[in-house]
């Protein structure tokens, strides 16, 4: 009897340990959704985004979140901000004792959209962001600091950019459109002696007004193939110990020289008023533009005939120099990127003007680009 009790008894515990674990399965791994185009998002790079998973089976769970396999939060919801037009890469993974789940979505982050011109738009340059005056001969009477707004609106005063590599940056109220022929001209100062400028074009793409997230494109002109331009050219200027002393130079192709000091009525080619010691431009050295037309021994300094065609700043001899205008028109569609290769820009935000010609032409000393200002042709012509 006693033998019938304990296996009835053995019988009744297995039972019932079977019932235990029907009525208790194991926890699930967690389960993620992520709601997101098939394709993946696409959105400007002024926009945030905030991605919100829901997650299942979640009790106890930590998250981590990686862009583009960096680390970037440990929360459930992660609010993405864009800093690049690229394609992002983010993953989603979330832990349990019971087992792991990952989730990953592609971002692809656009340009700001263009700011067409209203009624209220300037059709000039509205702000100056950078203005570098190369050692020449009205440094002077400069000095380091000046803040070019004589580039501003429609003025009759004009910027000195100096020897090769002074520059100017400005910008547009709006975006300037690549129309079928000329898009914004850049007037240049009372005179008759070209003195060639490189200019350069940025599209705002951020979308914030600052020249500071696009690259810079070269316009290209009529000397972009000619064997004596040199384009990611760089010099680096030396100030001399005493006013009366040359500025010396020293190139990235392994050549160095010096400026002429005293030019004129004494002025010297350094800012005395600046502490720095050296100076550095980067930029498209282009090819002499004058020569001494004097076979007598004097200097009659005048510019090549079958140079600077088009496509430069301050040329009054370029086929794109508007006289009534007094200025010099510009094709966005002639835009080039640092490899020489052409680019499409549907507009333009900024505007760089920079000395172009490395030269020193006796009597007229520096060739030094001077402008007085740029505008949208569509809203002056």
């Amino acid at each position: 009897m006693k033998k019938v009790i304990r296996l009835f008894l053995l019988s009744l515990t297995v039972f019932v340990l079977g019932c235990s674990e029907d009525d208790d399965p194991a926890t699930p791994a967690p389960e993620i959704t992520l709601e997101a185009p098939e394709d993946g998002f696409d959105i400007l790079i002024t926009e945030t985004l905030l991605l919100k998973p829901t997650v299942k089976y979640a009790e106890g769970a930590s998250y981590l979140w990686r862009l583009d396999g960096k680390e970037v939060s440990t929360d459930l919801h992660y609010e993405f901000k864009p800093e690049l037009l690229k394609e992002y890469t983010i993953l989603l993974t979330v832990m349990t004792n019971a087992g792991n789940a990952k989730e990953s979505v592609q971002i692809k982050v656009n340009p700001a959209p263009s700011t067409p011109p209203t009624a209220n738009s300037s059709p000039y340059i509205t702000q100056i962001f950078d203005y570098q005056y190369a050692p020449g001969q009205h440094a002077q009477s400069l000095a380091a600091g000046k803040d070019g707004t004589d580039f501003i609106g429609n003025t009759s005063s004009y910027v000195l950019l100096g020897g090769w590599g002074g520059y100017i940056t400005a910008g547009f109220d709006h975006t300037v459109a690549n129309q079928n022929s000329y898009d914004f001209g850049v007037y240049t100062q009372p005179g008759t002696g070209s003195e060639p400028g490189v200019v350069y074009v940025m599209k705002d793409l951020n979308g914030d007004g600052q020249p500071n997230d696009g690259e810079w494109y070269e316009l290209k002109g009529s000397e972009f193939s000619h064997q004596e331009t040199i384009r990611n050219y760089e010099v680096t200027y030396s100030k001399p110990t005493n006013a009366s002393d040359p500025v010396t130079w020293q190139d990235n192709q392994g050549n160095s020289g010096s400026l002429v000091a005293g030019f004129g009525s004494g002025g010297a080619t350094w800012w005395w008023d600046a502490n720095a010691t050296q100076v550095t431009f980067q930029g498209t050295k282009l090819p002499d533009s004058h020569y001494n037309a004097n076979n007598n021994g004097g200097q009659y300094w005048t510019n090549y005939p079958d140079r600077f065609v088009w496509g430069y700043a301050e040329n009054y001899q370029g086929s794109d120099h508007d006289a009534n205008l007094k200025a010099n028109l510009f094709d966005i569609s002639n835009a080039v990127d640092a490899q020489g290769q052409p680019v499409t820009l549907t507009g333009i935000d900024f505007i760089k003007v920079q000395s172009g010609v490395f030269q020193v032409a006796g009597w007229l000393n520096e060739i030094s680009t001077e402008v007085r200002g740029a505008f949208d042709v569509q809203l002056v012509m």
